[in-house]
């Protein structure tokens, strides 16, 4: 059996920048926004370098001595 395949033609783009203005405005624009985004990254590196990894020590209260009188989950006595 012999099968024929019909191609579609491919679709004609809508915009073709054929100047290539756009792709220069967005690299114009991608250069100083990944140069802050380094400078951030750095930042945040140096900032975690020189942190001191001796946390304070965390005090835990102590539990209270008393017995509530009164309260949902207290005994009931007589």
């Amino acid at each position: 059996m012999a099968e024929t395949h019909q191609f579609a033609p491919a679709p004609i783009p809508v915009f073709v920048d054929q100047s290539g203005l756009r792709s220069r405005q967005l690299r114009r624009l991608g250069w100083p926004v990944s140069v802050v985004g380094a400078m951030l990254a750095a930042a945040m590196g140096s900032s975690l370098i020189g942190v001191q990894s001796d946390a304070p020590a965390m005090g835990i209260p102590p539990k209270p001595s008393y017995q509530p009188t009164k309260g949902p989950l207290s005994p009931s006595w007589p």
